[in-house]
């Protein structure tokens, strides 16, 4: 547990200035997180930094710690259109 929480801080204090710009001024996500990114899934804890290869797993927060994460860690990476309906095709 203590070195999860390590790397998850070694992660917010290498990304914490990369992802400030990164974040719109509205709350909601980039369309595209910018490299470095920490992102926190609130429900299970689960803490991802994207990589320039992808999204990385790093570790896990107890969910008490996933609801009180800083301001600068993405908590959604879904862009702000993901509600709309997809459109699918359907086989008569």
């Amino acid at each position: 547990m203590k070195s999860t929480l390590s790397a998850l801080a070694a992660a917010l204090l290498l990304a914490s200035p990369l992802v400030s710009f990164a974040q719109s001024t509205a709350g909601e996500p980039a369309a595209s997180p910018a490299t470095y990114s920490v992102f926190v899934d609130q429900p299970t804890g689960f803490t991802f930094v994207k990589m320039p290869a992808g999204w990385k797993f790093v570790g896990a927060v107890s969910k008490e710690e996933a609801q009180h994460v800083p301001a600068n860690v993405l908590t959604s990476v879904l862009p702000s259109n993901s509600a709309r309906p997809v459109k699918t095709a359907s086989i008569k």
